[in-house]
C-alpha cells in the first residue's frame, strides 16, 4: 500500500509541476503579445508623428515659394520698366 500512496503523491507533483509551467508558458505568451503590441502602438504613433512633419514641411515649403515667385516677377517687372524707360530716353 505504501507504494501506492507513494506513486499517487509523485503524480501530483508532476502534475502540479506541469500545471505551474503550463501557467508559466500561457503568462510569457501574454507578456510578449503585450510588448508586441506596445512596440506596434509606439512605432504607429511615431509614424503619424514623421508624416504630419513632413506635410507641414512640404505645405511651409509650397507657402513660400509662391511668394519668392511673386517677388522675383515683381524684380523683373520692374527691370524691365527700367530699360524701356531708358531705351525710349
Amino acid at each position: 500500500m505504501t507504494t501506492t500512496l507513494k506513486g499517487n503523491m509523485q503524480w501530483s507533483t508532476v502534475a502540479a509541476l506541469k500545471a505551474e509551467r503550463e501557467r508559466d508558458k500561457v503568462r510569457a505568451v501574454g507578456d510578449y503579445d503585450a510588448e508586441k503590441l506596445a512596440l506596434q502602438a509606439n512605432m504607429i504613433r511615431l509614424r503619424a508623428l514623421r508624416l504630419a512633419k513632413e506635410s507641414a514641411d512640404a505645405q511651409a515649403t509650397t507657402a513660400r515659394r509662391p511668394a519668392k515667385k511673386e517677388a522675383a516677377i515683381r524684380v523683373s517687372i520692374l527691370t524691365q520698366a527700367r530699360g524701356r524707360i531708358r531705351t525710349s530716353s
